[in-house]
C-alpha cells in the first residue's frame, strides 16, 4: 500500500519539475528584459527589398495595409500582394489595387499551380500576375499549402527577379514608416543573421473589451519574452510576420513548408539547426489586430497548439543532438517548441489533482493515505513555494509590460479576465496538441481580420464546447467543495479555474 502513496507523490513531483522548467524561462526572460539589448548596426546597403503581404479573402483590411506599405520610406522596395482569395469580389478588389499602382496583367510567364481537375486528376493552372515597377499582385487559384504554400511560390518568383530580402506582413499588420531601414541596418551587420523580427502590438483605438484582454497575452511576449532572449543572446523566434528575412538562407534550409500550421516555428527550428541566428528588434513597431471574439481566439489557439506540437514532435531530437546550439540554447529552443504543449501537462496536473483528492477521500484514515500525507508533510514547504512560483510565472510577462515597459497601469484591471479567457481554452489546447503530436487531421482556420467599423456578424462558441466547459466547471466545483467538506481545506486554485471554465461555458 505504501507504493500507491509513493507513486502518487512521485507523479506530482515530476509534473512540478516540468512546470518549474517553463517557469524558469519565464522569470529569466522577464527579468532580463529590464535591460537594453546590445545590437550591432551598419548603414543599409540600399538593395531591393520585397514587402510581401500574404492575404486570403481579406476584404476588410487589405487596402489599409497596402497604404501602410506605400508609406514606407525605403525607396528601393517592391510591394507584393500574395493573394489566395476564393471570393470573387475580393479578387476583383485586389485587381483594382494593382491597377491603381500602375500594374499590367502578365500574359506569358512560367508560374503555375497544381490543382484538382473536375475528373479528379491533377492539372496545372496559371498563377495570375499583375506587375508594375513598384507593385506586384500575385494570385494563386487555390490556397493549397495555406500561407507557406503561397510564400514558397512567391519565393521562387522573387528569386527570378533577383530579390534576396523580404519584409513579410500578414494582411492586417501596418509597419512603422522606417521599418525596412531599421531592420536592414541590423541584418546586414552580421553575416550569421538570417532574419530580424520586430515588435507586434495591437492598435488600442476602437478595440473591443475582449481584444484588450487578448492583447495582454500576445504583447507580453514581445515586450518581455522576446526582449529578454535578445538581451541574453538566446535563440530568437520568427513569429510569422513583421520580419525581414534573407531568402537565400530560406532556400538553403529547404524553403517554406506548405501546409504546416505554424510555418514560422518550423522555419525557425531549421534556422537554428543550420547555425543561423535571428535578432529581435523591439524598437521597430508594427500595429495589427488580435481576434475579435472568443470563438476566433479559441480556433486560432487550437491551430497554434497543433502546429507547435507538430514542430515539437519533429524537432525535439534534432535540437537535442545538434552541435549548432549550446545546452542552454537547446533548452530554450525546446521550451519554445513546447510552449503550447505545456498545456497538456496542465491538463494532466488537474486530472492528477482530482485523482489525489478522490483517493484520499476514499482511503481516508487508512495507512496508505496517512503515509502519503506524512511524505507530503516532509516536502510541503518547498513543494508549495515552487507551486506558487510556477503559477506566478504566468503573470511575469504581462506584469513587466504593464508596470515597467508601458506603465499602462489601468491594464492591470484586465489581467484576471485575460488569464481566465486563456485558461478556459484548456480543452482546445489539449485537442490541438493531441492532433499535432499524433499527426491527426486538423482543418485549417484562418483568423478573420476585420475593419473595426465594419465587423458584421460574429460567431459564438459551439454548443458542444459550452457543454464540455460547463461539465468541467461542475466537476471542479464538486472537487473544491469536497476538499473543504471532507478535509477542511480551502483551495485558492478555485479562483483560477472556476471562473475560467464558467466564462468559457457562457461566453
Amino acid at each position: 500500500m505504501e507504493w500507491s502513496a509513493i507513486t502518487l507523490l512521485a507523479v506530482q513531483c515530476t509534473l512540478l519539475v516540468i512546470f518549474c522548467f517553463f517557469a524558469f524561462f519565464n522569470y529569466l526572460y522577464g527579468f532580463a528584459s529590464l535591460w537594453t539589448p546590445k545590437i550591432q548596426r551598419v548603414k543599409p546597403s540600399g538593395k531591393e527589398v520585397a514587402v510581401v503581404v500574404v492575404s486570403f479573402n481579406e476584404k476588410n483590411v487589405i487596402e489599409e495595409t497596402i497604404k501602410a506599405c506605400d508609406r514606407l520610406t525605403y525607396k528601393n522596395k517592391l510591394i507584393v500582394l500574395a493573394d489566395d482569395s476564393s471570393d470573387v469580389d475580393v479578387i476583383e478588389k485586389n485587381r483594382a489595387l494593382a491597377k491603381a499602382h500602375g500594374c499590367q496583367l502578365v500574359n506569358h510567364h512560367s508560374f503555375v499551380q497544381e490543382v484538382a481537375g473536375q475528373d479528379g486528376e491533377k492539372v496545372f493552372e496559371p498563377v495570375e500576375i499583375w506587375e508594375s515597377p513598384g507593385f506586384v499582385f500575385f494570385h494563386r487559384p487555390v490556397n493549397t499549402g495555406f500561407k507557406a504554400g503561397s510564400l514558397k511560390l512567391v519565393h521562387t518568383y522573387l528569386k527570378k527577379r533577383g530579390i534576396d530580402l523580404m519584409y513579410l506582413l500578414d494582411a492586417d499588420w501596418h509597419p512603422q514608416e522606417d521599418a525596412i531601414e531599421r531592420t536592414m541596418e541590423v541584418l546586414e551587420a552580421n553575416e550569421e543573421i538570417a532574419f530580424v523580427q520586430t515588435k507586434r502590438i495591437s492598435s488600442r483605438e476602437g478595440m473591443n473589451l475582449f481584444q484588450k484582454y487578448v492583447a495582454l497575452h500576445e504583447e507580453g511576449c514581445y515586450y518581455s519574452d522576446f526582449e529578454g532572449r535578445q538581451v541574453l543572446n538566446h535563440p530568437a523566434l520568427f513569429s510569422g510576420c513583421c520580419t525581414l528575412l534573407r531568402l537565400d538562407v530560406i532556400e538553403e534550409i529547404g524553403g517554406f513548408t506548405p501546409g504546416h500550421l505554424t510555418e514560422d516555428l518550423d522555419l525557425t527550428d531549421r534556422f537554428w539547426l543550420n547555425g543561423w541566428k535571428g535578432i529581435y528588434l523591439g524598437s521597430v513597431v508594427n500595429y495589427g489586430e488580435v481576434p475579435f471574439t472568443y470563438e476566433h481566439f479559441r480556433r486560432q489557439q487550437e491551430r497554434w497548439a497543433a502546429g507547435s506540437a507538430r514542430a515539437f514532435r519533429e524537432f525535439f531530437w534534432p535540437i537535442l543532438k545538434t552541435n549548432r546550439l549550446g545546452w542552454f540554447a537547446k533548452l530554450s529552443a525546446i521550451r519554445q517548441n513546447a510552449y503550447f504543449t505545456s498545456t497538456l501537462f496542465t491538463g494532466m496536473a488537474l486530472v492528477v489533482g482530482i485523482i489525489s483528492i478522490s483517493w484520499l477521500a476514499i482511503n481516508r484514515n487508512s495507512y496508505s493515505a496517512e503515509y502519503y500525507l506524512y511524505l507530503f508533510s516532509v516536502i510541503k514547504e518547498p513543494f508549495l513555494i515552487l507551486v506558487y512560483g510556477c503559477i506566478l510565472a504566468n503573470f511575469i510577462e504581462p506584469l513587466v509590460m504593464i508596470l515597467v515597459k508601458k506603465r499602462s497601469y489601468e491594464e492591470l484591471f484586465h489581467l484576471p479576465m485575460s488569464f481566465w479567457y486563456a485558461w478556459g481554452n484548456l480543452h482546445t489546447y489539449i485537442a490541438g496538441n493531441i492532433k499535432g503530436l499524433f499527426n491527426l487531421k486538423l482543418d485549417w482556420f484562418c483568423t478573420p481580420k476585420f475593419n473595426r467599423g465594419n465587423v458584421g456578424r460574429l460567431p459564438r462558441i459551439p454548443t458542444s464546447i459550452r457543454v464540455l466547459n460547463i461539465s468541467t466547471f461542475m466537476v471542479f466545483l464538486a472537487l473544491y467543495f469536497s476538499e473543504g467538506w471532507i478535509f477542511g481545506w480551502r483551495d485558492e486554485f478555485a479562483l483560477l479555474w472556476l471562473p475560467a471554465f464558467l466564462i468559457a461555458s457562457v461566453k
